[in-house]
């Protein structure tokens, strides 16, 4: 899949009305996900599709003809099942044709990527393990393969999220590295730009848990929230310039607002910002060479896990 600009596309998807081409990542056990499009779907044109997989275990090999038939089977029942569950968040208007399509498994990732290249997707969502705490994210061994290797941007819903039934009501962008000495604000101006075309606030927020900050005492402290001030400040230039761009009027309407959250750990660093039903999240990744691609490091990754509303992580390039 050949390197995008997912911000300008973002912003020409609503200049010329085309539908933000939401792929599914699906299994019966979680309707997260499909909750997470359809929520999408409350403040953005879209067309979803549903993508689950199959897979058999036997103790003995099965003919061709059986197999097939075995397959078929299992298309039909699980595409009757994604079906059920869109019918009950998503218009039909919003649905792609076919809107499910089911997977021989193999490599999940790699097959969920193939299909976003033929639909075109613009964003893949995902689900959490249907096994975790209410209000928090923990990957599934796909998931995690794909928060390393994702060619787009990676839609991640909590487990039990209640979302906004008025769509997104704010956009809040995470600075989670404030010792970056020349930071790269990746996903920054796709998150502007979803704040000025929704027209709803963008918050920046450089995030540190305390117990990772290395402060051995306040001096120290002191020194790292000076160097997320001035990271923030940056930022939020970052953020005029992408406004600018897309129009003086939106450089006029555009409400930033920034501040540094901390916490012991990172659970109480996020959890000491207020969130709301309507809030999404925006993350940019590391870099992972020079195709831009999704990839989730350590610290992103244990961020991720106790963000309470959904998240966008963004590829980042080399350059």
């Amino acid at each position: 899949m050949a390197p995008r600009s997912f911000s300008s596309e973002l912003a020409q998807s609503f200049e010329s009305e085309r539908p933000l081409r939401v792929l599914v990542g699906w299994d019966a056990s979680n309707s997260e996900a499909i909750e997470f499009a359809a929520w999408l779907g409350r403040s953005l044109p879209v067309t979803v599709r549903v993508a689950a997989s199959v897979s058999g275990s036997w103790t003995k090999s099965l003919s061709s003809k059986k197999y097939d038939k075995w397959l078929q089977k299992q298309r039909d029942t699980i595409s009757e099942k994604a079906t059920k569950a869109l019918k009950h968040e998503l218009p039909r208007s919003q649905w792609a044709d076919p809107v499910a399509q089911v997977l021989e498994r193999g490599s999940l990732a790699e097959c969920l990527f193939e299909m976003a290249d033929g639909f075109e997707a613009d964003i893949l969502l995902l689900g959490s393990k249907s096994k975790t705490s209410k209000g928090r994210f923990r990957p599934t061994s796909d998931a995690d393969e794909m928060m390393h290797s994702s060619p787009l941007p990676l839609g991640l819903a909590p487990k039990g999220v209640q979302l906004s039934k008025k769509g997104i009501t704010r956009v809040t962008y995470s600075l989670i590295d404030s010792g970056a000495v020349q930071p790269s604000f990746s996903g920054l101006a796709y998150a502007t730009t979803l704040a000025c075309l929704l027209d709803v606030p963008l918050r920046i927020i450089a995030f540190s848990p305390s117990e990772g900050g290395g402060f051995d005492d306040q001096e120290d402290q002191m020194e790292w929230n000076e160097a997320a001030l001035g990271l923030l400040d940056r930022a939020r230039d970052s953020a005029f310039a992408v406004a600018e761009h897309l129009g003086p009027e939106h450089t006029e309407r555009l409400d930033v607002s920034t501040f540094v959250a901390t916490g012991k750990g990172w659970k109480k660093a996020i959890d000491s910002v207020k969130w709301k039903k309507g809030d999404i999240l925006c993350l940019g990744s590391k870099s992972s060479g020079p195709l831009k691609r999704v990839f989730v490091g350590t610290r992103e990754g244990e961020f991720i896990r106790f963000a309470p509303v959904p998240v966008i992580v963004y590829p980042r390039g080399k350059h």
